[in-house]
């Protein structure tokens, strides 16, 4: 039984929350199993985060999630899209920030002929002093039909670096191309994949890059389908795939299944959101097939 099919299974016996929506546990996590006219999805509460989504059109799951995830309480999990905030990568502990690893709250669930709308938020609490002891409010609002809209928001009187770290389910990595990336990156590897064309890229190694100058609308083509992500407020694109070896090295990570997905990820890393108490900072995504 695949991942996907496993989760939207443990909604059956769930909470209704509106006709479409089921609250329900799955591994040791509260998730949202979305099973509506336009789409399947599902939601962690804990990193009020985005599992899989799937419009009724595809065959397959547009945000992609791995067979090998964890669903431990405290734990990341592998695919969908993480929430990292208030930091990205190695800026401080745990990695990629404290929100994807602790509980949200559900503030909201509506649904409609267009798709389903939730929002969820986090704020100080005991649960996130250990990693951050100054006040802060963070809500994310998801739509889930026929496109994927992503928006977080935040209030802190500090700087945040923060990047929505999408997989995105392809059909095979060696056919992919992902226009719309622009000339200037960070290279985080030490060797490096130099793109054949400027502002593309096409993979043949391990990719691990922060693109800091991308257009605000990006595609990405694997000879089946094109997916296009526009961003709104972010001043980079981070690209990743951990290739051969480094999936072979990851537990919660299939050794093949790198073939079948490929993170875009917007983010607000190079420069960072400016958040004060009274000033909201917001950025965000749109999924949709063309």
């Amino acid at each position: 039984m695949s991942i996907y099919k496993a989760i939207l299974d443990s909604g059956l016996s769930g909470v209704s929350l509106s006709s479409s929506v089921k609250q329900s546990t799955y591994g040791q996590l509260p998730i949202v199993v979305i099973n509506h006219k336009t789409c399947k999805a599902a939601v962690t509460l804990q990193g009020a985060h985005l599992l899989f989504w799937q419009p009724a059109t595809e065959q397959t799951p547009v945000v992609w999630l791995s067979d090998k995830t964890n669903f431990k309480q405290g734990v990341a999990i592998r695919g969908g899209v993480p929430v990292c905030w208030p930091w990205f990568g190695q800026l401080g502990t745990p990695s990629h920030g404290f929100a994807r690893i602790v509980e949200w709250k559900l503030d909201s669930c509506k649904e409609d002929d267009n798709g389903v709308d939730l929002i969820l938020s986090l704020t100080n609490n005991q649960q996130t002093e250990p990693y951050c002891r100054q006040p802060f409010t963070v809500s994310l609002n998801l739509h889930l039909g026929k496109t994927c809209e992503v928006t977080l928001s935040c209030f802190a009187d500090f700087d945040i670096t923060s990047a929505l770290h999408t997989y995105f389910g392809i059909n095979n990595i060696d056919h992919v191309v992902v226009k719309g990336l622009g000339e200037t990156y960070q290279e985080r590897l030490a060797v490096e994949n130099k793109p054949v064309t400027v502002g593309q890229l096409t993979f043949n190694q391990e990719v691990d890059r922060i693109y800091t100058d991308a257009s605000k609308q990006l595609t990405i083509t694997d000879g089946i389908r094109t997916i296009r992500l526009t961003n709104t407020n972010v001043s980079d694109v981070v690209t990743w795939n951990p290739w051969i070896n480094k999936a072979k090295a990851m537990a919660d990570f299939g050794d093949d299944e790198y073939k079948s997905m490929v993170c875009v990820e917007s983010g607000c890393i190079t420069k960072p959101l400016k958040s004060s108490p009274n000033k909201k900072s917001t950025y965000g995504f749109l999924i949709e097939l063309i």
